[in-house]
This record gives C-alpha cells, sequence and structure tokens, in this order.
C-alpha cells in the first residue's frame, strides 16, 4: 500500500511538473491561433477541426461538439492551446538535401 501512495504521489509531482513547464500564451497569441484554425470565421470548431492546436478537446470543451472563441479563449489561459510555432515541422526548402532528409 505504501509503494502505491509513493507512486501516485511521484505521479502527481511529474503531471504538476508538466503542468508548470507548458508555455503560456498571450491573449494575442490566443486570437490569432483563433484565427488560424478557424479561417472561414465559424461560430465554433469541431474537435477534428481543433486538433492541431488544441491538447484535451473534453477539458476545453465540457459542453457541446464545438468549441467557441470564448471557450477557446478559456482553453488558452489553461495551457489547453498549443502554437504550431515550435512544432519542427520546417526542415528548409524542399530538394535542398538538407541533412537528414530524403527529398
Amino acid at each position: 500500500m505504501r509503494r502505491i501512495s509513493i507512486l501516485l504521489a511521484g505521479l502527481a509531482l511529474v503531471a504538476s511538473v508538466a503542468t508548470a513547464n507548458a508555455a503560456q500564451l498571450s491573449q494575442s497569441e490566443c486570437g490569432n491561433l483563433w484565427k488560424q484554425a478557424n479561417p472561414s470565421g465559424a461560430t465554433g470548431l469541431t474537435k477534428s477541426q481543433s486538433a492541431k492546436y488544441v491538447t484535451d478537446f473534453k477539458a476545453a470543451n465540457p459542453g457541446d461538439n464545438t468549441i467557441d472563441a470564448s471557450e477557446w479563449n478559456a482553453a488558452c489561459k489553461n495551457g489547453l492551446i498549443k502554437s504550431l510555432s515550435g512544432s519542427g515541422s520546417s526542415a528548409g526548402e524542399k530538394g535542398t538535401n538538407a541533412p537528414g532528409r530524403a527529398d
């Protein structure tokens, strides 16, 4: 029983450190990401439409099947929205045979 308690305490510590290390986005960044995720200006986004940005759709939107702008902003303040800029997906220009790339 003591081992389980220690394990659970360790898991809780890891979770709190991970949450504390999540990059907090500014209100401006949150707004810009909403515009990127929602270029058509729809009143809400589905889970699949927001998947690139929302880390936990259910936590960001506990109500219905779409996340609206106010839910998006609340989720952003809670660290549930991520920026794509740090994804590392840009590896250089196509056809340059950058190291580690097979064009």
